[in-house]
């Protein structure tokens, strides 16, 4: 399962909700027939989707059998998932969820650390790198997810191999 979105609150009193979309574009969230809801992955239960259209900045979605205030009321602040086998992958996409847990190295097999955290700045996609307890400077450090820096990722085996751009292999460089 996939982790897409939050229902902010009730929209209306036909049972409309007022969703908050993790996906990109936005609107993407809108091309999935069936979403699981729930507070937890593991609590979440399966609801089709009826309408969804883009209201302001977040998602105006509508479920099956939920006309009222009053049914999806419950909503509010509950996670909005869906199956990962509905989401197309080409071979050179990724997902971001895979991408989490992977552990980064550099061209010489050397354990940089680990991926924690994934983030859109706009221009590209970066990788939070939390780096190796013996780091000389360790912490959490954002690699840019692009062709010149990424140079194989292997989401079966949790690796990704990277050159670092100039200077930034001494934030990863272990201490003396």
């Amino acid at each position: 399962m996939l982790y897409i979105g939050d229902i902010l609150n009730p929209h209306g009193l036909k049972g409309a909700v007022i969703v908050f979309s993790h996906t990109r574009p936005a609107q993407a969230a809108a091309g999935y027939l069936r979403w699981y809801i729930g507070k937890t992955e593991s609590t979440a239960k399966p609801y089709i989707l009826k309408n969804c259209h883009q209201h302001g900045k977040r998602l105006l979605a509508k479920l099956e059998g939920l006309d009222t205030i009053e049914a999806v009321e419950p909503f509010k602040g509950m996670k909005i998932f869906i199956d990962a086998d509905e989401v197309p992958v080409d071979d050179d996409e990724f997902l971001w969820e895979d991408l989490k847990g992977c552990i980064v190295i550099d061209q010489d097999q050397r354990v940089l650390g680990k991926v924690s955290a994934l983030y859109e700045f706009g221009a590209q996609d970066n990788l939070e790198i939390t780096t190796l307890e013996d780091a000389e400077t360790p912490g959490e450090w954002l690699i840019p997810f692009i062709d010149e820096v990424i140079l194989d990722v292997d989401v079966d085996n949790k690796r990704i191999e990277v050159e670092l751009p100039e200077g930034m292999d001494v934030c990863f460089t272990p201490k003396s």
